[in-house]
């Protein structure tokens, strides 16, 4: 034990409005939701903060609900991804589905939360990036004039320009909305262990909509854990210009492309890492060739 440890004071406000409250009076808080990942930071604890102010979620009935219609599936930040492969496994887009599985054990997605994947601190998970790719949006709550205030944004609105997840001051997310997209083309793969090796690690998420020989609303988004998530328009209208199957000399032209952005915005990835995404990018394109080959003639 450190000396002079002083345990943290942990505020357990029962809705939103008790929330604002106590933000207000303590701005610094650290908001503590499955605690899955905070547990898991080398010194989380015990603390050597002296007078840690913590707000916990948990009793904050709206956090938890889950609602779906024709269109889209709504999850409280607070849901667990547990609960949502549970609810919505046989109707969520597959992408998102193979990412939860490859996030850990049940002993990890029981208590881990789909807004404290979003929301993590001076780390990034695989799982903005594929919300991104799924053209997902958040509600997010920021206190305004001594007000609660909510807005929903794309998750590419959150991104600042190193990559990251960033929240108003005082912000945090209360639900994330996912659509049924009807892309006949998702793909997520993570290589490396985020959490146990995260210096080489990368995730690639993927969706498109393959229409014969081209690509419709292409979205990709490569995650580092340690730098962020990389996603450009730029990048997914490459992909929209390309007509499939690509062979070497396009493929060639479009990896130049991909590298030249994601290292202006990640110069010191690891060449692990760049291999890695380079691995991921030949994987992507030659699913896509062999789909496009195996396209009836006729239907071309």
């Amino acid at each position: 034990m450190y000396e002079g440890l002083s345990s943290p004071n942990i505020h357990t406000p029962k809705n939103l409005s008790e929330y604002a409250t106590v933000i207000l009076h303590y701005p610094t808080s650290s908001l503590w939701a499955g605690g899955t990942f905070i547990m898991s930071r080398p010194d989380s604890y015990p603390s050597r903060k002296m007078n840690a102010e913590i707000i916990y979620l948990g009793d904050i009935e709206e956090l938890h609900r889950f609602q779906r219609n024709d269109r889209f599936a709504e999850f409280g930040a607070m849901v667990t991804l547990d609960e949502i492969l549970s609810t919505g496994k046989a109707v969520l887009p597959g992408a998102l589905i193979e990412n939860i599985q490859k996030i850990g054990s049940r002993l990890i997605t029981r208590r881990a939360t789909i807004g404290g994947t979003i929301a993590t601190k001076d780390f990034t998970t695989s799982f903005p990036g594929t919300l991104i790719a799924l053209d997902a949006t958040a509600e997010v709550r920021f206190i305004k004039k001594k007000r609660l205030h909510s807005r929903w944004l794309q998750i590419t609105r959150l991104l600042d320009k190193s990559g990251r997840i960033v929240l108003p001051p005082q912000g945090m997310i209360s639900r994330v909305r996912i659509a049924f997209i009807e892309k006949n083309c998702q793909y997520f793969k993570e290589v490396g262990s985020f959490m146990l090796d995260p210096e080489n690690s990368v995730a690639v998420a993927f969706t498109a909509m393959l229409d014969q020989d081209i690509l419709i609303n292409p979205k990709i988004a490569f995650t580092y854990p340690t730098h962020g998530v990389c996603y450009s328009r730029d990048i997914d209208n490459i992909f929209s210009s390309l007509r499939f199957p690509v062979y070497d000399e396009e493929l060639n032209t479009l990896e130049s492309m991909i590298f030249t952005f994601i290292e202006s915005s990640f110069q010191n990835i690891s060449p692990l890492q760049k291999t890695r995404t380079r691995v991921l990018l030949y994987e992507i394109i030659d699913a896509l060739n062999e789909e496009t080959l195996t396209i009836p003639t006729e239907e071309r």
